[in-house]
């Protein structure tokens, strides 16, 4: 495996991280789980690992990981719990 095959799957375990994180949130947690997890999503990406990898390793749809990534949906807004759901 080369640095950059290492780096990228770093990058992705950490955007797995990042996101499961961001899923068991809590009120007082949400927004800066949101934010890691956006911002580790957006490193995967842009290691240049595919989306369509990121996102079958991430379990999310490559439509919905690009929406993420390119800022037109809110990964809060996706937050499993209704309540912590930003307007």
């Amino acid at each position: 495996m080369t640095s950059i095959e290492r780096e990228r799957s770093a990058s992705i375990r950490l955007a797995a991280e990042r996101l499961a994180a961001f899923v068991v949130s809590t009120a007082e947690s949400v927004d800066s789980a949101a934010g890691a997890a956006e911002a580790a999503m957006a490193r995967a990406v842009s290691t240049g690992a595919s989306v369509e990898r990121v996102s079958a390793e991430l379990e999310l749809s490559p439509r919905a990981l690009r929406a993420i990534v390119e800022g037109s949906v809110r990964l809060r807004s996706l937050h499993p719990d209704d309540r912590l759901r930003a307007v």
